[in-house]
């Protein structure tokens, strides 16, 4: 008896098939999805599922719409002061990573060019300390979206934090052009400058030999990539002004340090594509 009323009960529900299958009745409205909106309420970490595709030709980048991201996210942030690196920073990078910074804290300097003093103040470690230390606010690790990355700023996780990956200690580059790229991406943390994003290099992308530029780092060609710059002052320009500075005015510095810095700073001036930008910084490197 109880099944008997149970399959009547059944029969007598209503079928509501055209509501999910649309095989009778009318079609339901469906509202076009606002896309716009739902980047708008998208948590930082969400907008990172769909990341720039890295080619792996070069070191980590990032577009100028995700640095506006970041800045719609965050806001203008204040100076930092230090930094902390995140429990999960294995303990020989640390290390390396502090004995890197004391590397450059203790550089002295007997001047420094024009372009220097409007981005780091004169040439030596207290400069090159404060700078570091009033942008940097903490540091992890992370992938850094390909496989040559050794650093990076991921602007709309957060605009102050570096990243490092496992080729920190891992590639074999000298000491001073670690902190190249330390101070590139340092660079990368500047919210108010829009964090610096890259210009795409031209195609095809040749130094004044006519060879094909490529990246000091991985061999990789750098035609068509985002890894040059307009200005002296984003992350390649001012990079390469600092290296040059300690090549040329470094008092304490060996032969040695002063070579990779020099060697190291004419690579990426060659990523400086804009011609006023780079006579701008040879005038003020004496060329």
């Amino acid at each position: 008896m109880v099944l008997l009323v149970l399959g009547l009960l059944v029969f007598a529900v209503p079928s509501h098939a055209d509501v999910f299958d649309g095989s009778a009745g009318p079609k339901l409205a469906v509202p076009s999805v606002d896309k716009a909106a739902l980047a708008a309420a998208a948590s930082p970490r969400a907008a990172m599922e769909q990341p720039v595709p890295q080619s792996g030709a070069d070191l980590f980048y990032f577009t100028k719409e995700q640095a506006d991201l970041a800045n719609k996210i965050f806001g203008f942030r204040s100076e930092a002061r230090g930094y902390t690196f995140d429990a999960d920073v294995p303990a020989d990078i640390q290390s390396q990573m502090r004995s890197d910074l004391a590397f450059v804290a203790g550089l002295l300097g007997s001047g420094a060019t024009k372009l220097h003093h409007q981005i780091f103040g004169p040439v030596g470690g207290a400069a090159y300390s404060k700078f570091f230390e009033t942008r940097v606010s903490a540091i992890g690790m992370n992938g850094c979206g390909n496989g040559n990355a050794v650093a990076c700023v991921i602007p709309f996780w957060n605009p102050s934090k570096m990243w490092l990956t496992k080729n920190y200690i891992k590639f074999s580059h000298p000491q001073v052009s670690r902190m190249m790229v330390v101070y590139h991406e340092a660079r990368h943390t500047e919210s108010r400058n829009g964090n610096w994003p890259h210009a795409s290099c031209p195609r095809p992308f040749r130094d004044a030999q006519g060879r094909d530029m490529k990246s000091i780092w991985t061999g990789a060609l750098l035609a068509g990539e985002p890894a040059c710059d307009e200005t002296p002052f984003g992350s390649y320009g001012s990079s390469t002004i600092m290296l040059k500075n300690i090549a040329k005015f470094c008092t304490n510095c060996t032969d040695k340090v002063k070579m990779d810095a020099a060697l190291y700073a004419d690579d990426q001036l060659g990523r400086i594509i804009d011609a006023d930008a780079r006579r701008q910084m040879q005038d003020d490197l004496g060329r």
